[in-house]
């Protein structure tokens, strides 16, 4: 590694880990304190707050990481221009955009470990953290958290297998029913569509497989009771919000809303957002370079000013077409891309016309 590299690298990344620890713990205290009422107020022990914060870190992590690597650019070129380490450099004749490619690497970096993690990690631990706080903080222990296909579901001696709750017709659609005692099947239900009849469900038109000394009886009954005691009020109150589905959850999510006909725009929103955040800090990074590189004479107050006004900018119009995406207003997937793309676009040219 040369000499100027890891200069570059060592007091960048100082600033980066001292910047999001000070976000992170700014960031924590704020989640603590929107607890704390009800946790006093229901007697939650510490432990628990405590275990509800760890597991919302890692979207406390998707949020300010971008922020991190944001201000650590500015505040690095703000110390490396008041030292006159660029000026130097360019009398050694080294280009400085070649001295800060180390910075915009470790952004692509961090960008791409976030890809991974706002798919995965980030829905798995928010579903723990609202599970801890509705059951163990607002004490509701009848809450649970479903989601909307591929839903298993037993009590006592039934289990039924869901493919997909449609929360707009309130209907269950492809169930599988079995009932067994001791270990030893009774019956086999399958049905493609179970309805909500005011106070119950109720299997259209199934076909029911009774076991009767070793025996296989087929039934076809033009309707059956549906054998779990579930409510769409129920199910509503505790399903999983988009934001706390998987990648495979959301997407097979998608997928049986598409089969069933409905359109789904916000929800291809939420799923190509997840990879369209992660390149924040990326964007950020390369953004800043141009915007902050400036004479030590014009001051640092100009640099924060022209850097911040491009964050403005740049989350107002991600924020803006993201809601055109939700709407269907445009195309989910240009609706979370162009932003970035937009943002590299303008950085590189303005790069390259500071070189010039």
């Amino acid at each position: 590694m040369k000499i100027l590299t890891r200069h570059v690298l060592k007091e960048y990344l100082r600033l980066l880990v001292i910047i999001f620890m000070v976000l992170e713990a700014v960031y924590s205290l704020i989640l603590f304190l929107d607890i704390l009422d009800n946790a006093l107020e229901n007697k939650a022990p510490l432990k628990t707050v405590a275990t509800y914060l760890f597991y919302y870190q890692p979207q406390v992590v998707k949020d300010i990481l971008p922020l991190a690597f944001f201000f650590a650019t500015i505040t690095y070129l703000i110390i490396a221009s008041k030292n006159f380490e660029l000026v130097a450099l360019r009398a050694l004749g080294v280009r400085v955009y070649r001295a800060l490619t180390p910075i915009l690497i470790l952004a692509a970096l961090a960008s791409t470990g976030l890809i991974l993690w706002n798919l995965q990690l980030v829905p798995l631990n928010l579903t723990k953290a609202a599970l801890i706080k509705k059951v163990d903080i607002y004490k509701n222990r009848e809450a649970f958290l479903t989601r909307y296909t591929n839903i298993w579901v037993k009590q006592q001696n039934v289990s039924c297998f869901i493919h997909f709750f449609d929360e707009r017709k309130m209907r269950f659609r492809k169930v599988r029913c079995l009932w067994a005692e001791k270990g030893h099947l009774q019956a086999f239900a399958t049905s493609d569509t179970v309805i909500w009849q005011g106070e119950t469900w109720s299997m259209v038109q199934p076909i029911l497989l009774r076991v009767q000394e070793d025996k296989l009886e087929e039934e076809r009954p033009q309707s059956l009771p549906f054998p779990l005691n579930l409510t769409p009020q129920g199910l509503l109150e505790e399903k999983k919000e988009s934001w706390e589905m998987t990648y495979q959850e959301l997407k097979d999510y998608i997928q049986a809303m598409e089969e069933e006909g409905y359109k789904v725009p916000h929800l291809k929103m939420e799923l190509y957002q997840r990879v369209a955040t992660a390149l924040s800090p990326f964007v950020l990074v390369l953004l800043v370079f141009p915007l902050a590189l400036r004479p030590p004479r014009e001051g640092g107050w100009i640099m924060v000013i022209a850097t911040g006004g491009a964050l403005v900018l740049y989350w107002g119009v991600t924020s803006i077409l993201a809601l055109f995406g939700r709407g269907g207003w445009l195309p989910p997937l240009v609706a979370s891309s162009l932003p970035p793309l937009a943002a590299i676009t303008v950085a590189v040219s303005l790069l390259k016309k500071k070189e010039s």
